[in-house]
């Protein structure tokens, strides 16, 4: 893979990427770079040794040498990064657009719109699923699959999923997820569908695999439905209220089913083809804000 060397002064040259309000980033500095007439980003890391870092490079090697099986709504590197003669970070791409999470936080989008940004990233599941039961990746999972890490073309009604180098890949070890925490609903699965990683070093706390790419999907849409940013039930029994009320207020049978789904041993489905029975009366009414006052 190529490497962008740079000096210590070029770097300290290069500008931070400025940030939407709401989008955090922990893992490194994120700076803007250009190159004759292109624009990328740098994504310069904390940590540049030890199993996390090498276990990164691996992941980025890896995406690059199946850069021709991967959908392309992925971003993907096309560098290392060197400063100073040692191994850094990565280059990739800058992509136009806006983040998914401020799209779906702006009130002046037409929810209608929201949903199709929803369903084209449900869409995109289903093109891996295909990619690991007829390509030649088995093992391809987004992982780290949130609204942040989603860029959003209004023009060209386009997603991109940025932050790649936290997928899993080639039996890399599970980085990270922001929704598959220890402390999130899914904690509450006990048949094994969810399986807890061994202690890599990655804060990992499950394997990534199909299931959990369509839990993270699908805590997406719970967040879009209850107008929150992190969708998150402490205990079981709050969830499946939640979907009672769902239910109560007229949301398709399939789509909460499939919901309820997500705490039992039975595999996760895809909901996207049932988003576009949400209507506006609905999604109205299905804000966790008013459930609440219905509940209390």
């Amino acid at each position: 893979m190529k490497v962008v060397n740079l000096s210590k002064n070029q770097f300290y040259r290069l500008s931070p990427l400025p940030l939407e309000t709401g989008i955090c980033n922990s893992e490194g500095d994120i700076l803007e770079f250009q190159k004759r007439t292109k624009s990328y980003i740098l994504k310069k890391l904390k940590e540049t040794e030890g199993p996390v870092f090498a276990n990164k490079l691996y992941t980025i090697e890896m995406l690059d040498a199946h850069r021709d099986s991967i959908p392309s709504e992925f971003t993907l590197p096309t560098s290392l990064l060197s400063i100073q003669g040692k191994l850094s970070g990565f280059v990739m791409p800058k992509i136009q657009g806006v983040n998914l999470q401020t799209v779906l936080d702006d009130p002046t989008v037409d929810a209608k719109e929201k949903i199709y940004y929803l369903k084209t990233i449900g869409q995109l599941l289903e093109k891996i699923k295909h990619l690991q039961q007829y390509g030649n990746l088995s093992d391809f999972h987004i992982n780290d699959l949130h609204e942040s890490n989603i860029i959003i073309n209004p023009q060209k009604k386009e997603i991109h999923i940025v932050d790649t180098d936290s997928c899993k890949i080639a039996g890399n070890k599970t980085f990270f997820a922001r929704y598959l925490s220890p402390s999130a609903l899914l904690s509450h699965e006990i048949s094994g569908k969810y399986p807890i990683t061994e202690n890599n070093g990655m804060g990992a706390f499950v394997d990534a695999t199909e299931n959990t790419d369509l839990y993270c999907y699908m805590i997406m849409i719970l967040n879009f439905l209850s107008r929150t940013k992190d969708f998150n039930f402490s205990k079981p029994e709050e969830f499946y209220s939640y979907l009672t009320y769902l239910s109560d207020i007229g949301i398709d049978k399939e789509l909460i089913d499939i919901f309820s789904n997500l705490l039992t041993a039975k595999q996760n489905q895809n909901p996207y083809h049932l988003l576009d029975t949400l209507s506006y009366e609905q999604l109205g009414k299905a804000s966790k804000n008013v459930f609440s006052l219905k509940k209390s």
